[in-house]
């Protein structure tokens, strides 16, 4: 009896230790790199203390994708930059594998989970705030802002798009608590916090943010009134796709958005280069990618060869353009189809498709309507390119990943 109350308190301590590192990872995404560093050390020491109950992961077929994901590059910086490949991306594309193996290391209990989501939605309403704080203080200034392609300020190091990705999560998560409770309270503040977020959405004007925004409502009407009377789901998808106007009539700041966006547009599809503009940024990043590909469509440049490839391109073609906008094409696939090739492109076309060929993944509502808007995403952001992004998509997918199979797989063996 004493062994079994050791065995308990271990592991009491070990999913204390976890939580402990989500807590510093959420930290540290909004406010410090540091002490997001260190929750990764945390997730991973967690999760290599409980890697025995959760190896058979690697039967999983959607998991070896997440694996060739990272495998690809990391191996790809070694074979290119020998000694040096830590100073590249490979490394810190594990953070693929990590997060699934750590949730379902961590199995979170109905209790845990709600827990969790509750704090989640805690700390971006406090992002929220201190965004709408900087928006109202100088109102009269916002027009002006919004006139240049600037946003009011962000908590995550001023990273709107993961911001309003991560708002736009909140709020399917929150939907996610209202489905599952029966307190009227919760349900009300729910819908209050959805709706205040909506709103926050507008006002900071993201295009990812409100893509993916309207993208989770149009799927979660008809994965809801699947099945149901048709006229519901004719009547409905108007009605969603009217927010946007009447945002748009009614927000100052999102009017200018949309007009700069419209005045980039006029001149970047014109070949005019204009200091300032920033879809025109991501076009041309989008030009410079296929025109790799065309030139290296078989094996690619290589991951830690893009960025020299891609900065040759932009002085080739663009000499206007200054160092610093010298980004990588701005799409997910183009990244890895111009860095690795053909093999390459078909690792990230099955891990993108994969899911849907899976029964309790493509009829699970709540990770369908993460997973679509991210994938759509993939389109024109590189969220598997950076620290924090990589976080964010590789946490979230694991998240509504363990949901869907709690939910709709009880025998491991039926994985994959």
């Amino acid at each position: 009896m004493n062994g079994n109350f050791t065995y308990k308190n271990i592991e009491s301590r070990l999913e204390l230790l976890a939580y402990v590192g989500m807590g510093l990872l959420f930290f540290g995404f909004l406010f410090n790199r540091v002490v997001s560093n260190a929750g990764f050390v945390v997730i991973g020491i967690y999760t290599l203390t409980k890697f025995h109950d959760v190896k058979w992961l690697f039967k999983d077929k959607w998991l070896l994708t997440f694996l060739s994901l990272a495998l690809l590059p990391l191996l790809s910086d070694i074979l290119l930059e020998g000694l040096d490949f830590y100073k590249f991306r490979g490394v810190m594309k594990f953070l693929l594998v990590l997060f699934p193996f750590f949730i379902f290391a961590l199995k979170p209990q109905e209790n845990v989970v709600r827990n969790f989501i509750y704090l989640f939605l805690g700390l971006m309403l406090l992002s929220s705030f201190y965004s709408l704080f900087h928006y109202f203080s100088d109102i009269s200034n916002m027009a002006s802002v919004y006139k240049v392609s600037k946003v009011i300020p962000v908590l995550s190091f001023g990273d709107h798009i993961r911001i309003s990705w991560v708002t736009v999560i909140s709020c399917l998560l929150a939907l996610y608590l209202m489905a599952e409770t029966n307190s009227r309270f919760s349900k009300v503040s729910l819908g209050v916090y959805i709706i205040f977020q909506m709103i926050f959405l507008h006002l900071l004007g993201s295009k990812t943010g409100l893509i993916s925004l309207y993208l989770t409502l149009m799927i979660l009407a008809l994965y809801t009134l699947k099945g149901k009377a048709k006229w519901l789901i004719i009547l409905i998808a108007p009605l969603i796709l009217l927010l946007p106007l009447i945002a748009y009539k009614t927000i100052p700041s999102l009017e200018q958005r949309f007009n700069f966006i419209k005045y980039d547009f006029e001149h970047y599809i014109k070949g005019e280069y204009r200091e300032g503009l920033s879809d025109a940024v991501r076009f041309y990043s989008l030009k410079a990618g296929s025109d790799i590909v065309k030139s290296h469509p078989l094996f690619g440049t290589g991951f830690s060869g893009l960025q020299d490839k891609t900065n040759q391109w932009y002085k080739d073609n663009i000499p206007l353009m200054p160092a610093e906008n010298y980004f990588l094409p701005s799409n997910q696939m183009l990244v890895y189809w111009a860095s690795g090739g053909l093999l390459g492109l078909i690792v990230f076309l099955t891990h993108i498709i994969l899911p849907f060929f899976i029964p309790y993944l493509r009829k699970n509502t709540w990770f369908m309507a993460f997973f679509i808007p991210a994938v759509f995403s993939f389109m024109y952001e590189t969220h598997l390119e950076g620290q924090l992004p990589l976080f964010v998509y590789s946490f979230f997918v694991a998240w509504f990943w363990f949901l869907a199979y709690s939910k709709g797989v009880v025998d491991t063996n039926q994985v994959g």
